[in-house]
């Protein structure tokens, strides 16, 4: 597990890894778990619709929590063999899109990382570090672990799976 990982610490690029781009284009869904201080587990699922223009990718992730819905807006371009720069803005507790935050990535060998300071779907104003682990599986899912903090400590973790249709995720 990598609780601890520095924030700014990414793997080295494989330009010829999993290619995110390439596998949201068009639309795909997720189902996950968000846990809040080791104690508070909630389930959701989310619909994502992803555009690629030349080395420019832009992804809507429509998130469904109990609570509600919440839109995650991403832009990324390839900045360089494997890497990846760009933004994502976050749905607020005000129903708003929060301003876009700086994302940095890397593709890998067998999956992709994102790093970046931003807001929690659904939350208020505080910046939080939230840092996306991403293996592809054998059956063609993603896996996605996620580790949100705040001044280096860990306070919540989220594991997700990835796929291009609902037939493809495991039941709930």
């Amino acid at each position: 597990m990598t609780w601890f990982a520095a924030p700014s610490r990414l793997p080295r690029p494989d330009p010829n890894g999993l290619s995110l781009p390439d596998f949201f284009e068009g639309t795909s869904v997720s189902k996950g778990t968000v846990t809040t201080a080791w104690v508070f587990t909630e389930a959701f699922t989310a619909e994502f619709e992803g555009r690629q223009t030349g080395d420019r990718f832009q992804l809507d992730e429509r998130f469904t929590f109990h609570d509600g819905e919440r839109l995650q807006r991403w832009d990324l371009v390839r900045t360089g063999p494997g890497l990846y720069g760009g933004t994502v803005a976050t749905e607020l507790k005000t129903g708003k899109l929060g301003p876009p935050m700086p994302v940095v990535g890397v593709q890998t060998k067998n999956g992709a990382v994102l790093d970046y300071d931003g807001h929690a779907p659904g939350g208020g104003s505080t910046l939080l570090h939230f840092r996306h682990e991403m293996t592809g599986r054998p059956d063609g899912t993603i896996a996605n672990h996620v580790i949100v903090s705040k001044f280096a400590i860990p306070l919540a973790t989220s594991d997700v799976t990835f796929a291009k249709s609902r037939a493809e995720l495991a039941p709930y």
